[in-house]
């Protein structure tokens, strides 16, 4: 058996809680500052940052289902967006753009298209094998 310090769950808790009140106390107005000065703008960037990569993943998803799949990155009026082809041929934007390709890929360099890495050989075996698992199934 443990041997006890003491000190309930409760008691440490509010041992916590008087901390973080000072702390609030003595700091609160500075992190106020340091938010108001620069704090909006680092979250909208890190907003923007993380809606980039589900945007490039979404694309890239996509193009591992079309025949001759690649993406291209662009950027249309300042914001990035991912064209996904499918031999030469444009067939989706992530994020949905308003601008027709034509636009889109007026000054874009081609040759910059990316494939989609292919998925590890062994992924759906694995899976399969730990699907029979769960179930308790054998070895066919």
């Amino acid at each position: 058996m443990a041997k006890s310090t003491g000190k309930t769950k409760l008691g440490t808790a509010a041992v916590v809680i008087g901390t973080g009140a000072k702390l609030a106390v003595k700091y609160g107005p500075q992190a106020k500052i340091a938010w108001d000065k620069g704090g909006k703008q680092a979250a909208e960037a890190a907003t923007r940052g993380a809606r980039s990569l589900t945007a490039r993943r979404k694309a890239m998803r996509h193009a591992e289902t079309v025949v001759d799949g690649s993406v291209l990155k662009v950027a249309p009026e300042g914001t990035t967006a991912y064209v996904v082809f499918s031999g030469e041929e444009p067939v989706a934007t992530y994020p949905p753009a308003e601008q027709p390709y034509v636009v889109l890929l007026a000054h874009a360099d081609l040759s910059r298209r990316v494939r989609p890495e292919p998925a590890p050989a062994n992924t759906s075996s694995r899976l399969i094998g730990s699907a029979r698992k769960r179930l308790g199934r054998p070895k066919a």
